[in-house]
């Protein structure tokens, strides 16, 4: 007996394991893979994102640069011996009347400053002269804003064909200090007279406004290094100093302490620009974004876990109870019981041949415990006369819930509503409130709901404070039960409209658009002493607790309107101490006290 015990114990067990490793292999595994899987193709998504990203920002930078140097070339070119101004600067040197020789600065003046007016990106734009004999160069065009002198050799920064840059460096120009990019180029003409210069400087702080994007956010470093490998600009120089020497070709640098990711671009004139981004930032950005991306796979993973366990555990739940069944039956300790379906069509089919089994041998034993089946009939009849009502209720309760479990929706509202209504009609205390005789209301019509086709529509007026006036029990339910019984058909509109008269008094009107009524024979039936409505509870029940409750301060009358309507009124009292006292805590009795 043990030891088939214990086999028993085992191949339930092995059937428990079995279900854990198709969830572990077959569900779990497989998403945490994939949840893997997600990260992993996000991280590169977002890596190449940045890369890109920063390329672009560096691509941005070298653009304007060649823009703006394309630009001052071009001018350069226009002030040349064969450029517009350029063929003038001849002319100039060459005129001996001293008049004209005015008239011919004044234009080249005149010329100058349209060229930068109409070139923001570029000034100071200036002709310097170096007599034979001489070694400090001196300005033609006085009206330039900088200073006379050649750019220092050491600011070199690339040369393109015969055009030398320079910088970046301190401005030469007398308006403030900036940092600026300059062109030299050689006059190619006039050598008779001496060395002729045509000097172009960066617009105002134009390498200030240089537009880095993102990059600005993450601590980055621009660098550039002239075609002799040293470093000319350094937007953090405790990072770079200027006029470090530079090596080139690499991608990653230990400097002032930190590690940087290098981008380099190579420019016109073998100088180049560098982008020092460094690399806590720049994996900062590849991780949020991926992680971004990442939690939101991890949620819906891990909902379809969750999922995947509650199957589970439904599945392996209705094989416990299948076995506890069989278990219960095969100890003789419930024959009768039925063994709960699992909704799987394989194992129910079998449940039904199983179901007759029991039957005939259930059928076998009928005569043997007849008596004893009589008997216990007996004392089930006495049990269940003597079952408190609140068991009903907290049975009902559990249907809900189970229902609601089931998403029945139809048959949780209907048990909702049974189990209000039984619990309003269970309190002992005579006396409610107009609210919650309402509610009890509108519980009541939504099971009658199940069988009728019923509009049901409460309004309350202006004064919601005459909700909480007391009232007896019981009063609205018999008289929207005959509105329902009696309008001769089986879909209509039951309307209950309150409001407070002038005179004090409540009024509760109950209105249905069924069959016409008779309102000289519902006063008839009011002056009979007996009750004669079909359900035992009528409009005589309703009067007698009325006359009870108010004694002669009420009013029950009934009518049929012109629009259609039957109309029954109740005209009550207006109990306003009530409401005073409940707003003290001395509360009126209630009826709807929980279980």
């Amino acid at each position: 007996m043990d030891r088939g015990g214990r086999n028993e114990k085992r191949r339930q067990g092995s059937f428990s394991r079995r279900l854990i490793k198709v969830w572990i292999f077959g569900v779990a595994i497989p998403l945490v893979l994939v949840e893997f899987l997600f990260l992993s193709q996000f991280y590169r998504i977002n890596y190449r994102e940045v890369e890109e990203s920063i390329t672009g920002n560096l691509n941005r930078v070298s653009r304007d640069m060649t823009d703006l140097m394309d630009n001052m070339k071009m001018l350069s070119w226009l002030m040349e011996a064969d450029g517009t101004v350029g063929k003038n600067l001849v002319t100039y040197l060459e005129e001996r009347d001293s008049a004209e020789k005015g008239n011919l600065l004044v234009y080249l003046r005149e010329q100058i400053a349209n060229y930068e007016v109409a070139n923001p990106s570029v000034a100071n734009l200036t002709y310097l002269y170096i007599p034979k004999g001489q070694e400090e160069p001196v300005k033609i065009n006085q009206s330039s804003l900088v200073y006379a002198g050649l750019p220092a050799e050491e600011d070199f920064l690339c040369k393109w064909e015969n055009i030398a840059f320079y910088g970046p460096h301190k401005s030469k120009s007398m308006a403030g200090e900036y940092e600026c990019i300059s062109l030299l180029r050689r006059y190619r003409t006039l050598k008779d007279y001496g060395e002729i210069y045509i000097y172009v400087e960066s617009g105002f702080r134009y390498l200030d406004e240089l537009d880095m994007g993102s990059m600005a956010d993450m601590d980055s470093v621009l660098l550039m290094q002239s075609a002799d490998g040293k470093i000319m600009y350094s937007s953090d120089e405790e990072v770079a100093a200027k006029g470090l020497d530079w090596q080139t070709g690499i991608t990653e640098v230990q400097m002032a302490g930190e590690r940087y990711q290098i981008y380099s671009r190579e420019m016109k004139g073998d100088w180049q620009l560098h982008i020092l981004v460094p690399t806590r930032e720049h994996y900062r950005l590849v991780y949020r974004m991926a992680l971004n991306l990442g939690l939101i796979t991890l949620f819906v993973i891990s909902f379809c876990l969750l999922i995947s366990v509650l199957q589970w555990r439904n599945t392996y739940k209705a094989f416990n109870r299948f076995d506890e069944g069989l278990r219960a039956i095969a100890e003789d300790e419930d024959v009768e019981s039925r063994v709960e379906r699992m909704n799987i069509r394989e194992f129910d089919e079998h449940f039904e041949l199983f179901d007759k089994m029991k039957k005939n041998i259930l059928r076998l034993l009928g005569k043997v415990q007849e008596e004893e089946k009589r008997r216990r009939e007996l004392e089930v009849r006495v049990v269940l006369g003597k079952i408190n009502p609140h068991f009903l209720y907290n049975t009902l309760d559990t249907l809900k819930w189970y229902a609601a479990g089931k998403q029945d929706r139809e048959m949780t509202r209907f048990i909702t509503a049974l189990n209000r209504l039984l619990l309003y009609n269970m309190s002992r205390d005579d006396g409610t409130t107009l609210e919650r005789e309402l509610e009890a209301i509108g519980a009541y019509i939504v099971l009658q709901q199940l069988r009728y086709d019923i509009r049901f529509v409460v309004e309350t007026g202006k004064h919601p404070e005459i909700l909480q006036t007391v009232m007896p029990r019981f009063i609205l339910q018999p008289v929207v039960e005959n509105a329902i019984k009696h309008s001769g058909c089986n879909r209509g509109e039951i309307r209950i409209e309150v409001e407070l008269l002038a005179s004090g008094k409540i009024s509760i009107l109950v209105k249905n658009n069924g069959s016409p009524i008779d309102p000289e024979k519902i006063r008839q039936v009011l002056e009979q002493k007996q009750d004669v409505s079909a359900n035992g509870i009528g409009l005589q029940y309703v009067a007698r607790m009325l006359e009870s409750f108010y004694g002669s301060e009420f009013v029950l009358q009934a009518e049929r309107l012109e629009d259609g309507f039957n109309v029954v009124e109740i005209r009550i009292p207006f109990a306003a101490e009530a409401i005073v006292k409940e707003t003290r805590g001395i509360c009126p009795s209630r009826a709807d006290t929980a279980l």
